[in-house]
């Protein structure tokens, strides 16, 4: 028997490249069903390129929500805009990032790291995000991106949350209703998950069709999230690429299209 929903679960691989070099896991991701009825999840990916980007990753998404948390269980209902929350994990993920720096006598910068941040509730689904990665939704039983890498006119170019101008590059959006499943991810996923079109970005329905599928059939979070590492780890999704990969999964109402034990 399958979990009732809504319910949250994640996992995150550590790439080839750095196995090979020796590096961290530079993905980072943290999630919490706060009522029986919202769950926050926060999802980052370090630079590779600075030396302490696991440490910006995994702060950014503890700082991320424990803002969510102390928000949405200290304030009444009545007395909170839930579209602002997640802009207020951004907030705060920066803030914990500032202070750290200060702290530690460490350079802001070499904590740089991408950050997706996403509240959802019985009706809806706000996203806030600074980078790569992005968030694909199936509403109403059609894929939607509601957040996604921006088209840059260099590759890999990415705007960290360590960045002065970091909020002129952050990007927000939202759905209303009919919401089944959604999933957040890093770039390491990218290739695999997103088709680029000459208009952008759209959803693979060869990839999201058996994820969500899985993910409605879980009967247990745990063997959940260690099936979905075996996934993530697989030569068939390692294939697109060599980076660190996550995926978080949270069912909100939906019931797969057909059963699939597995990935």
């Amino acid at each position: 028997m399958s979990i009732a929903p809504p319910y949250i679960f994640g996992a995150s691989v550590t790439g080839s490249l750095h196995i090979q070099g020796g590096l961290p896991c530079q993905d980072a991701y943290l999630y919490e069903l706060v009522s029986d009825d919202l769950g926050v999840i926060a999802v980052a990916d370090g630079l590779g390129s600075v030396p302490l980007s696991d440490l910006g990753s995994r702060l950014s998404v503890e700082a991320a929500v424990d803002a969510a948390k102390s928000l949405l269980l200290h304030t009444s209902r009545d007395g909170i805009d839930l579209s602002e929350i997640p802009m207020k994990m951004m907030q705060a993920a920066r803030e914990s990032l500032d202070e750290t720096a200060l702290r530690e006598g460490f350079q802001l910068n070499d904590m740089a790291t991408t950050l997706i941040a996403v509240l959802f509730g019985k009706d809806c689904i706000y996203t806030a995000q600074i980078g790569d990665g992005a968030v694909v939704a199936r509403v109403d039983g059609s894929l939607m991106l509601l957040s996604g890498p921006l088209n840059s006119e260099y590759a890999n170019e990415v705007t960290p949350i360590t960045c002065s101008s970091w909020q002129a590059d952050l990007s927000s959006a939202e759905a209303r209703s009919g919401a089944e499943f959604l999933a957040v991810f890093t770039d390491g996923c990218q290739r695999a998950s997103l088709l680029k079109t000459s208009e952008g970005y759209e959803p693979f329905e060869k990839f999201f069709q058996p994820v969500f599928s899985f993910a409605a059939e879980i009967d247990d979070i745990e063997k959940g999230e260690q099936e979905l590492k075996e996934f993530l780890a697989s030569d068939k999704i390692s294939e697109y690429s060599e980076d660190d990969k996550t995926l978080v999964l949270a069912v909100l109402h939906g019931q797969s299209d057909e059963r699939t034990d597995s990935l």
